[in-house]
């Protein structure tokens, strides 16, 4: 599975891939909660309990059926600002995770 938006299945399978690129969304939740560095760009883990809360929000307020990969990071972007604050350590965090795998 892609790790990385420039790596996505573009084809018509898996309704548009949908299952496929979600290793895309894996890899920045993991990111998000452990910290590491992936092409390139440094992300600061916040843990499991901070990114269930903000993905938990993002779900639940921002996300619907029809929600594009740089829709889930403005989703999630904004969650974790309703949660920690405009310019908490956390959205920094959430914004680093999403550029990590090409998504702007």
């Amino acid at each position: 599975d892609p790790d990385h938006y420039s790596k996505r299945y573009t084809g018509t399978s898996d309704n548009g891939g949908v299952h496929t690129n979600s290793g895309i969304i894996n890899k920045q939740a993991y990111l998000l909660a452990n910290g590491g560095t992936h092409s390139g760009v440094t992300v600061t883990g916040i843990g499991k309990d901070k990114l269930g809360a903000i993905y938990y929000r993002a779900n639940t307020q921002y996300f619907t059926q029809s929600t594009t990969f740089s829709q889930a990071r403005a989703g999630a972007v904004q969650a974790a600002a309703d949660l920690y604050g405009a310019t908490s350590a956390e959205v920094a965090a959430v914004k680093q995770s999403f550029s990590a795998v090409g998504i702007n």
